[in-house]
């Protein structure tokens, strides 16, 4: 089900008032495609977490223009969110790609008929987008870089449940690591924090009467485009033709954007490859073999030992039990 349509079955199913702050909430998981939580973590909106959160901003390294918007968030928080660390099974390289160009990711997502949702990019920085259903918003990069991404959206609703359009604000932050696996493969791990704005008074205090929902909703979008950024990444290291095909396909995004990916899906699939091959010849070296035998049992030794005949000294005969006739 796409997330244009998970939004509509929530809001069928009682959450008239929120389905604006939904979609702002369900168009942050573009934005972090690749991430897949190995087990289930519990969120954190607490005052410390928000604290360090704005502290990691890079203030320093933001223009003018784009500290007035974090700061415009921050001081008006209708509702902040920190998602639950997540172990992300991705190429950094893609998963950084995928961050990126969310253009592209909903691009695949339209190719494979799994979503309606559009995405177009306005410059280097920029996007639009358009949910279908009465929601538009703009997401902006306010910052880049492989360990941190900060991203601000502005979003809108209007239509049938509200009187008025309702209007709201994200700002992301995303932080990254990434490590190595014990076969060479490597992997991400990521944080989310995210603070919302409504500017629709009754529509923020509904969105905090059903934060859990709201959250649960959050958390279950991001989950649900993880694994399938997931699969693609598998994809991607497997099937090297298929992505070829779906690449050639991609006709919503600049032509440097799918080449570039092209030639990074060629990239990895190779490094797969190679890797694979490695794990192969380990298993098949004489070494390795050699390792997996079942080690032969030795037969048990004698714990009492005879006393070891000196050179030279005379031979002693035990006396004999029998009787000698006479």
């Amino acid at each position: 089900m796409s997330i244009a349509n998970r939004i509509a079955t929530l809001a069928s199913a009682g959450l008239e008032a929120t389905p604006a702050i939904l979609a702002i909430w369900a168009g942050l998981t573009m934005l972090a495609p690749c991430a897949m939580a190995t087990q289930p973590a519990k969120t954190v909106s607490t005052r410390e977490a928000r604290e360090d959160a704005v502290r990691a901003i890079p203030y320093a390294k933001l223009s003018r223009g784009a500290r007035a918007k974090v700061s415009n968030v921050i001081s008006a928080t209708t509702l902040y969110r920190r998602l639950p660390r997540q172990r992300i099974d991705c190429d950094p390289g893609l998963f950084q790609f995928l961050i990126e160009h969310p253009d592209l990711v909903v691009n695949i997502w339209e190719v494979l008929g799994i979503s309606e949702v559009s995405l177009t990019r306005v410059d280097a920085h920029r996007f639009e987008t358009d949910d279908g259903a009465g929601t538009l918003g703009s997401i902006e990069f306010l910052h880049s870089s492989p360990t941190l991404h900060l991203m601000y959206s502005e979003g809108s609703y209007e239509g049938p449940l509200f009187a008025r359009p309702v209007k709201g604000k994200v700002l992301l932050l995303m932080r990254t690591s990434e490590a190595s696996r014990a076969d060479g493969r490597k992997f991400v791990r990521s944080r989310l924090d995210a603070f919302l704005q409504i500017e629709n008074l009754g529509a923020g205090m509904l969105a905090k009467t059903f934060q859990p929902l709201v959250g649960a909703a959050t958390d279950h979008n991001f989950q649900e485009t993880a694994k399938f950024l997931a699969a693609l990444n598998r994809a991607v290291e497997t099937n090297r033709a298929g992505m070829r095909q779906l690449a050639a396909k991609l006709d919503r995004v600049e032509e440097t954007d799918r080449e570039e990916f092209a030639e990074l899906t060629d990239q990895l699939a190779a490094k797969a490859a190679l890797l694979a091959s490695a794990r192969a010849k380990q298993r098949t070296s004489p070494m390795a073999q050699t390792a997996r035998k079942p080690a032969t049992r030795q037969p048990a030794k004698a714990t009492s030992k005879r006393p070891t005949k000196q050179p030279g000294s005379p031979t002693v005969r035990r006396p004999s039990s029998r009787r000698t006739p006479r």
